[in-house]
């Protein structure tokens, strides 16, 4: 993680939610915790709104076929924001990737 995540300010422009081939992996605490955001039942927001990761090994959140996260509104809102998985939750201040600067501007901003 850079140390330099103390200075990131969100620009809310949703690249990180835009990413091709980028996944966010679910729990079942945040799949529960979802589901009764959007009045489901977790059985339905399992089939309705996740998929098997690339790896097999668990759930995660669909995509549109561009690669935007299919909670992304057209004005880069999460309409899941209260209640939105820990990954997206603390991204950049817990985890980034080798790539995130080249992706979020608000990473790069604190670079300058």
């Amino acid at each position: 993680m850079q140390d330099d995540t103390a200075q990131f300010v969100c620009q809310r422009c949703g690249a990180c939610c835009r990413i091709k081939n980028g996944i966010v992996r679910v729990s079942g605490a945040e799949i529960a915790r979802i589901a009764a955001f959007l009045g489901k039942d977790e059985a339905a927001f399992i089939a309705e709104d996740t998929e098997l990761a690339p790896d097999r090994r668990g759930l995660v959140l669909k995509s549109h076929p561009d690669g935007a996260c299919a909670w992304l509104t057209d004005d880069n809102l999460c309409r899941i924001n209260p209640v939105k998985p820990d990954k997206c939750r603390t991204f950049p201040h817990e985890w980034t990737n080798s790539d995130s600067a080249s992706v979020c501007p608000g990473l790069r901003r604190t670079r300058s």
